[in-house]
């Protein structure tokens, strides 16, 4: 007793806080705090949220307008470059008769739709032109013998057709204009000043870029006009919040272009003069003002050497300004100046603000009266329980705690009730749940079993449907291929009709792909897909991959670039096929998916060492890097599964999202790993590591000649016999040899094949694997076990691409495999081996073999006195060769010089060749050590 009442004196002795107190008080409390806060935090953020806005709407417009001007200007210097090459090249330059120059700077203006004039202007008073008038009017512009050295302009339609006489200058000299002055004595490419366009009362800027003779001799200046509407036409095209302004201006202050409608010039009274117009002069008070504030802060506009962010006030007015210098290294020093008003954002914001503070005070008056009604509803209930747990406490364990309205205290009361009887029940469910367990395990192991037969059945009739509609659409392919590859070598045929054949062999190959994917993906889900190596020449086989990806490439007009890192091996050990398939699955990825930019093929040698069988490794790395659409990382998770794909709509309708899941187990079939790095809008970058077998032998290249040159052979054996039951796969086949000489006999099935060998004797048989009465697995067993025929070459064709029929057919005797559809080229390679021919193909391929053998003789002699650069110094030597860039080869002759000097007598042979304009020479000189 006496510890109980010290207890109950010292509960007394604090003070004591009612229940609905302690709920009531913290909770207001905190909903004041938060109400107070949330009002300050709305209005501050509110501005610092403006300035934010502001901030980066101004620097991402400076970025828009930096970057189209980066592109628009590059445009006329471009053109000039080409301009003067075709001069050159083509030999345009005639003082006395400009009509070619005027045609092709006409034809290059359809070519380049920003720019608005092109022309040249010589040192005899010549000159050609053509480009728009500032209302859009073509014209053409000449002034030789031929108009009496007088300049005259001609309107014309689209298609460079005369339309009417416009005007004429006598007066106008080229030689006078400051564009022609300032390019001649400058020697090099570069911008000239801003200035009033002769014909018509406009602004325009000029990209000049002198022009020399072969021999250094300058003959004039080619150069290419702007008119400066155009950039002011994309300024006013800019949003830039509700009243803001943007205006680029030189340092001299006067304005080049606004995105106001005012004019950069004000027309005096004679309308063919302008007076430019400075920004401190504008009619527009936002350009006005804010020019007047930087030449208040820095002084004048020559100080302004950063991108600069201020603000300043206009009218009472803040206003945000981001001015930015714009240099491009060619002589222009303009300055991008962007304005906002800070009233288009803060209106909208402070009515916000205030809003935010009536509802946030809504908010507490309302919270306050939930919160004392709440405290109402837990306090009664639980004093009730008090009462009941202080009874159960004093003895009276009888007592039943019942509450109701609120569940928790519901359940707490029920707990003290039913604990022990839930304790029993529980253990007695325990029993019974484990018992239940063990049948369900049981009875799912039994499932499982069954489901695995049923999933053995069903793969079993998959690979069963996909070999017979492979046969099935295989068979059309091999004559729609085929007879495709037999008009293609038709020399009689149209322009026309050729491109019509290349595009049923295009679209016949393409449907070829779709079925190979499917097949082999289905090979490697069955675990079924084999590597078969061979010996092939590296450095051939990657030239024959970036050829036929550069033609990609080229079509979609993006740059192309092959390097190759360190020197190469001339020959590796691994399986052709499937590298090439892996390497242009990826190359054509990457073309699909860049739209501008580049793709960039990197190879190199990256370690070396021995496998098991002390065989020489060498590591490998492929690089391909692009600028296309990139991917997100939740994309780069499932590129390599079946069917994913990335990109727009119309780049996913180009394939079927295999290639990538192939390409990714092929790889680690030969031990590596495909790896992808990529930015969402940047570009990606695909890699993998390759530890190649390489070869100690000699491997050449593969010959240039074409199956298309061929008109015989040299040999003796000539009879080949065909079986298949298709006729259309006979007739392909019959039309290619019997053009070469062969003699052909057909026959429809294994036993009329039986039949006829005997009579016709021949040297080799072709033939189909499945074909009524009797197929070509028997027929090739039953020749194999005769004494006549025991010897005779078989080759098997089928439409099936299983290794499994491959490797029936070699059981049954047969020498080699064809696939279909039947490559011609795989054929006749085929046949030469077997028949131990020779072809002989037509004179002006034999004319080319003999000039390629003599000049190859001339390179082995002198290869010994020559210290070859390295392959990585070669690659851009052989592209410029390649295109035929007689410059771009003089170049890269002179820097190999000054590399070492060793290379002085390679450089040498490279410059003796250009000074003779041997382009296929020059080619054929730079492949053969390129590939060594």
């Amino acid at each position: 007793m006496t510890l109980i009442a010290s207890e109950h004196e010292l509960v007394k002795n604090h003070q004591k806080i009612p229940l609905r107190l302690v709920l009531v008080v913290p909770f207001v409390l905190q909903i004041f705090a938060a109400v107070g806060l949330t009002g300050w935090l709305s209005l501050r953020n509110g501005k610092t949220a403006v300035n934010n806005v502001t901030s980066q709407l101004r620097t991402e417009v400076l970025a828009r307008i930096n970057q189209q001007l980066n592109t628009y200007l590059e445009t006329p210097h471009l053109v000039n470059a080409i301009s003067v090459d075709a001069i050159r090249r083509f030999g345009l330059w005639n003082p006395d008769n400009m009509g070619s120059m005027r045609s092709y700077f006409f034809w290059q203006l359809k070519q380049f739709s920003t720019v608005n004039y092109i022309s040249f202007g010589g040192e005899k008073k010549e000159f050609a032109g053509a480009g728009y008038k500032d209302d859009g009017t073509l014209v053409i512009e000449i002034t030789d013998r031929s108009t009496n050295f007088i300049d005259t302009i001609v309107s014309v339609d689209r298609e460079g057709n005369p339309t009417q006489f416009k005007e004429t200058h006598p007066d106008y000299d080229p030689r006078i204009r400051g564009w022609y002055k300032a390019a001649k004595v400058a020697g090099k490419p570069q911008w000239n000043k801003i200035y009033q366009y002769f014909i018509q009362p406009s602004l325009g800027i000029s990209a000049s870029q002198p022009v020399y003779d072969k021999n250094g001799t300058f003959r004039g200046v080619v150069s290419t006009d702007l008119f400066l509407s155009k950039i002011g036409d994309f300024l006013q095209s800019l949003k830039i919040g509700k009243s803001g302004k943007t205006f680029i201006i030189e340092r001299s202050g006067l304005l080049v272009a606004s995105s106001t409608a005012e004019k950069p010039f004000i027309n005096t009274k004679n309308s063919k003069k302008t007076q430019r117009l400075k920004a401190i002069e504008s009619s527009v008070p936002l350009i006005e003002g804010t020019a007047k504030h930087l030449i208040e802060r820095f002084g004048n506009f020559n100080e302004i050497d950063s991108n600069q962010q201020l603000d300043f006030i206009l009218n009472g007015q803040r206003e945000f300004v981001q001015v930015s210098p714009f240099q491009d290294g060619r002589g222009l020093d303009w300055l991008i100046v962007v304005v906002v008003p800070e009233a288009d954002f803060m209106e909208q914001i402070n009515a916000n603000t205030r809003s935010t503070v009536l509802l946030c005070i809504l908010a507490l008056v309302l919270a306050t009266l939930l919160g004392i009604l709440a405290s109402r509803w837990i306090t009664h209930p639980i004093f009730r329980l008090s009462k009941a747990s202080r009874a159960i406490a004093s003895g009276q364990l009888d007592q039943e705690v019942e509450v109701n309205g609120i569940d928790e205290l519901g359940i707490l009361a029920q707990s003290f009730n039913q604990m022990a009887q839930q304790l029993r029940e529980s253990f007695a469910a325990l029993e019974n749940t484990n018992s239940e367990l063990e049948n369900r395990v049981e009875e799912r192991t039994s499932e499982l079993k069954e489901a695995k037969v049923a999933a053995d059945t069903a793969n079993h009739a998959k690979s069963q449907f996909l070999a017979n509609m492979s046969h099935e659409l295989r068979t059309p392919l091999n004559g729609i291929l085929g007879y495709a590859q037999i008009m293609e070598r038709d020399k009689s045929t149209t322009p026309q009709q050729k491109d019509a054949i290349q595009i049923i062999h295009h679209c016949g190959s393409h449907l070829l792909t779709l079925i190979n994917d499917i097949l082999d993906i289905s090979k490697i889900e069955a675990s079924k897909m084999e590597l078969y190596s061979s010996t092939f020449n590296f450095p051939s086989f990657l030239i024959e991959v970036v050829e036929i990806c550069r033609i990609r490439a080229e079509q979609k007009e993006i740059t192309f670039n092959y390097q190759v890192l360190n020197q190469l091996p001339n020959a590796v050990n691994a399986d052709e096929k499937r590298l090439r398939q892996v390497l242009i699955n990826l190359l054509s990825n990457a073309i699909k998916f860049t739209e501008k930019g580049s793709v960039i093929f990197k190879v190199g040698v990256i370690g070396n060492g021995e496998d098991s069988d002390q065989s020489p490794l060498t590591k490998i790395r492929f690089y391909i890097e692009d600028t296309g659409v990139g991917m997100a990382p939740e994309q780069l998770e499932k590129i390599f599964l079946p069917f994913e794909q990335v990109g727009n709509s119309q780049q996913k309708a180009e394939g079927t999202g295999l290639g990538l899941a192939i390409a990714q187990k092929i790889v680690q079939m030969m031990g590596g790993e495909i790896k992808v790095e990529s930015r969402l809008g940047k570009g990606s970058t695909f890699y993998l590591d390759l530890e190649l077998i390489e070869s100690s032998e000699y491997i050449a290249q593969r010959s240039s000649n074409n199956s298309t040159n061929l008109r015989g052979f040299k040999g003796n054996k000539n009879k080949i016999l065909l079986v298949d039951d298709r006729w259309e796969n006979r007739g392909f086949i019959k039309n290619i040899l019997e053009t070469l000489g062969f003699k052909i006999m057909e026959a429809c099935n294994g036993q009329d094949g039986l039949d006829k060998a005997t009579d016709f004797q021949p040297d080799l048989i072709i033939t189909d694997l499945v074909m009524p009465v009797m197929d070509g697995l028997e027929m090739s067993r039953r020749f194999r076990k005769s004494s006549e025929f025991k010897d005779v070459i078989l080759i098997a064709s089928s439409a099936s691409v299983f290794n499994f029929d491959r490797q029936n057919s070699q059981e049954a005797g047969c020498n080699e495999f064809l696939s279909k559809p039947i490559q011609v080229e795989e054929l006749l390679e085929v046949l030469k081996i077997y028949l131990q021919i020779e072809w002989i193909y037509e004179q002006p391929a034999d004319l080319a073999n003999e000039q390629q053998e003599g000049f190859t003789n001339l390179l082995n002699v002198q290869s010994g006195e020559l210290v070859i650069p390295p392959s990585t110094e070669l690659v851009a030597l052989f592209n410029a060769a390649r295109i035929g860039d007689i410059e771009a080869v003089e170049q890269e002759a002179n820097r190999l010089k000054q590399i070492h000097g060793n290379y002085l007598p390679f450089a040498n042979k490279l410059l003796q060749f250009a000074q003779n304009f041997e382009e296929k020479e020059i080619l054929a000189f730079v492949k053969t050590h390129l590939v060594k």
